[in-house]
């Protein structure tokens, strides 16, 4: 085998990157193919062991066990709205961790109340089937949360299995902080209930001394009714759901070396994950596990409801703020037992709060208790935040709430100090300060909700922005709107995988003048291509006579054959007619080349087709002359854009004359991380003076980077029903982009990558066509568009009424 150092230097640098995917035992078989590959191919392997090509990625793929969100993302969309049965989309964890609004997991299940968000990858099981399960389980328990209620609390509702408590505990809690002088506890709760929050959630923690330890309480409390309701509810998941309870529990800390609280926190967690025998507990403490585990069976309803939750966490945090947070030796811990499903009752948790109270009492003094540490999380469950949730979906719906349910505006300074409070949330993450911290948390939450959040300084906005590093490998599609798609490489004749974030943006509004103006200089040609056009409309059903068969008789060929008949003439016995239904079924995408060359002025001394249209009549004439001429006082020439726009206005008319379905869109960007995609008129959106003045607005911009943008044109095309699909390219030049090459190879690599995107494009059904104003595109359309249709316009003022002119030529 020859050896190649470049090869060499290629694969040290991704190794790091492969092993993640693939074992070292998987590795040999993944070179060999990359081997094979270089000696047929020096550049095709180059990009293999840069794992820069598709071929790299798919030896990886198979290879490995691991999944990725990306592959079955459109079943688990399908599997979650199943379960819901209303919207929901399923999307990367990284795109919530990104908005800055208080997650910072990627690699965690999470929802903020309207979404399901996932790891990107799982590579948890040694098979596909298992890992997909593993997603399958974690999408139910997320979708659980919003089906059975979890951000739904209310405060003054009462619960379905308990004796409501926290009422009485909220006028407890201010009498002891003093917060005011009422006469009746009723009086204290209603003054105050509107003080302690914005929302329920927030109101109820505030009933804490340890808000951790009340957080720890509730989530795995509410996660354990969960769980256990999904398998009531969903019968079909539950085998797969107790096998990953099951691996969840292998993976558990040991109970004996922690502190007696913590050890009892976990505790909870191993009731919540269906393990009630061989627990260790600390001597001294089984009655309180067992009160525990009442607690947490009383869950197991399927009556009960996130009020229940919350009145179960009231108990359960008062048993556990009372066992003392110390090391406890190991020859003081025992094994038991909590499988009898015996009943809780209030007078038995007084009896153990009273002895707790008497053994926390006489233990005073024997030994510094330790800071309690949150319980290590159950990956399968992923980031529970009731309280942000509760407060994004508040200020989603434009108020907040007192206690009282009396609406309140919530305010930049009410989020700052609920996240101060809040044990949901890092403050001092990252290495910033938490005031500093959770003013950032604060506007991009007010942000996220469609609030306008204050800004002390001109500039200043909703947090850092994200920079995506142009060299490197994958790209991911982080924001809303944005997609990722596959780059071609000729040399390395193989795709590089996820090369290209495409950006979908709305064109702003402009002036619906200049579509008015377009309509009045193009009166002449309109009415030409109107009635062109409308020669093509088929009828929805057309007549076809003298037939042998046939919906009913053709009078007129009935009366020939009688005359024939009378005649003495064998008559024909073609005398019917039926209805041959015809129908025309085109959808059509206009892309259009908005680069920086666009801007490029025009020889003014042309005249344009409008002038051969000057009205005759001397009013009108003096009318159009004074519109003529304040146009060029507002531009004193004409660009290439300004024809795409004029051409645009004319393909309007002509294609609303005949219904086909259509849409229009405009491209430029700078760099393989910013293609951006302007949406003019979307394909399912119907016409609107806001797309007229969306028109207006189309500009020169940047860069011209085709492939992305073609393969985005297609995606929208694949999901139209039509029977005929075209997609129409008008560009001013070559394609060209800041990293659109290597080693001095711009115009090749370019070329090539846009030529396949419109080969793609074809083999999905869709009828290419370019056409170019460059004069020049000859030297290069014919290897772009290979034996695809294309057109070099010779004379660029007759873009406008050459446009629809060519459509009309594509699709009859």
């Amino acid at each position: 085998m020859t050896i190649s150092p470049q090869a060499v230097n290629s694969l040290l640098k991704s190794l790091d990157y492969v092993l993640e995917r693939i074992t070292p035992a998987q590795l040999d078989a993944w070179f060999r193919q990359g081997a094979m590959i270089l000696q047929d191919n020096e550049e095709g392997g180059l990009a293999y062991f840069r794992v820069e090509s598709n071929t790299s990625e798919q030896v990886l793929e198979n290879l490995s066990s691991s999944l990725e969100l990306d592959r079955v993302k459109p079943i688990l969309l399908l599997y979650c709205l199943a379960l819901t049965g209303g919207d929901i989309e399923v999307t990367e964890s990284a795109e919530l961790v990104h908005k800055g609004i208080g997650w910072v997991s990627e690699d965690r299940a999470t929802t903020e109340g309207s979404r399901v968000f996932l790891p990107p990858v799982v590579d948890l099981y040694g098979s596909k089937d298992e890992n997909f399960g593993w997603y399958k389980v974690v999408s139910t328990h997320q979708v659980a949360h919003l089906e059975f209620g979890s951000f739904l609390f209310q405060f003054a509702l009462p619960s379905s299995s308990f004796q409501d408590r926290r009422t009485k505990r909220e006028s407890i809690v201010l009498k002891q902080d003093g917060a005011v002088s009422v006469s009746t506890d009723s009086d204290l709760a209603n003054s105050q209930s509107n003080t302690l929050s914005a929302t329920d959630m927030g109101r109820y923690f505030a009933l804490f001394s340890d808000r951790q330890l009340a957080l720890d309480c509730f989530t795995l409390l509410e996660d354990g009714r969960l769980d256990n309701r999904v398998m009531v509810e969903y019968p079909g998941i539950k085998r797969i759901y107790q096998r990953v309870q099951t691996n969840a529990l292998e993976k558990r800390p040991a109970m004996m070396e922690m502190p007696i609280r913590q050890a009892m926190v976990e505790l909870l967690v191993r009731f919540s994950l269906e393990q009630y025998k061989g627990l260790m507990i600390p001597k001294g403490y089984t009655k309180a596990a067992s009160v525990l585990a009442k607690i947490q069976r009383k869950l197991r309803d399927k009556r009960t409801n996130v009020e229940d939750t919350a009145e179960a966490t009231l108990r359960a945090y008062d048993i556990l703020s009372k066992i003392p947070n110390q090391e406890q030796p190991p020859e003081e811990w025992e094994s038991q037992d909590f499988d009898e499903e015996e009943e809780f009752s209030e007078e038995e948790l007084s009896e153990l709060l009273d002895d707790l109270e008497k053994k926390s009492g006489d233990a005073e003094g024997q030994g510094d208790q330790e800071e309690y540490e949150a319980s290590e999380d159950v990956d399968f469950r992923g980031d529970f935040k009731p309280e942000m949730v509760q407060t994004l979906n508040k200020m989603r719906s434009g108020r907040g709430e007192d206690g009282d349910g009396e609406e309140r505006e919530i305010t930049k300074e009410m989020l700052e100090e609920l996240l101060k409070q809040s044990a949901e949330i890092d403050m001092e993450g990252d290495g910033v300060e938490g005031v500093e911290n959770a003013g950032v948390f604060a506007q991009n939450l007010m942000k996220e909700a469609g609030m306008t959040p204050p800004s002390n300084r001109p500039g200043q906005g909703f947090g850092p922005m994200v920079h995506v590093e142009e060299q490197g490998g994958a790209l991911e599609a982080r924001e809303p709107k944005t997609y990722v798609y596959d780059e071609w490489d000729f040399r390395a004749k193989d795709y590089k995988p996820k090369w290209c974030v495409v950006r979908e943006k709305m064109v702003d509004e402009g002036d619906a003048q200049f579509f008015s103006d377009s309509m009045r200089n193009y009166a002449g040609i309109i009415n030409e291509v109107r009635r062109q056009f409308e020669l093509v409309i088929p009828e929805s059903f057309h007549k076809v006579r003298r037939q042998p068969d046939g919906d009913e008789f053709d009078l007129d060929a009935s009366i020939e054959a009688m005359i024939d008949r009378r005649s003495g003439v064998t008559p024909s016995d073609k005398v019917y007619w039926f209805r041959n239904k015809q129908q025309r079924d085109v959808a059509v995408v206009f892309l259009l080349d908005m680069s920086a060359s666009t801007a490029e002025a025009i020889d003014e001394g042309k005249t344009t087709s409008g002038e051969q249209d000057a009205p005759d009549d001397p009013v009108e004439y003096m009318m159009w002359l004074r519109s003529r001429r304040e146009g060029l006082v507002r531009r004193h020439y004409k660009r290439i854009i300004d024809l795409e726009k004029e051409g645009v206005a004319l393909l309007i008319q002509a294609l609303e004359s005949i219904g086909d379905t259509y849409g229009i869109y405009g491209f430029s960007g700078y760099g393989r991380e910013n293609v951006e995609f302007y949406v003019i008129k979307d394909v399912d959106e119907h016409l609107s003076d806001a797309v007229k003045r969306r028109i207006d607005k189309i500009s020169p911009l940047h860069a011209t980077r085709m492939g992305p943008a073609i393969r985005h044109a297609t995606t929208k095309l694949e999901r139209q029903e039509a029977k005929t699909k075209l997609l129409f390219l008008i560009s001013d030049g070559r394609p060209q982009d800041r990293g659109y090459s290597r080693e001095g190879v711009e115009k090749e690599y370019a070329v090539h990558d846009t030529h396949m995107a419109l080969l793609e494009a074809r083999r999905n059904g869709i009828t290419p066509f370019c056409l170019t104003v460059d004069k020049s595109g000859h030297d290069y359309l014919k290897a772009m568009c290979g034996d695809m249709s294309y057109e070099v316009l010779a004379d660029i003022w007759t873009l406008p009424q050459r446009l629809p002119m060519l459509y009309k030529q594509l699709t009859v």
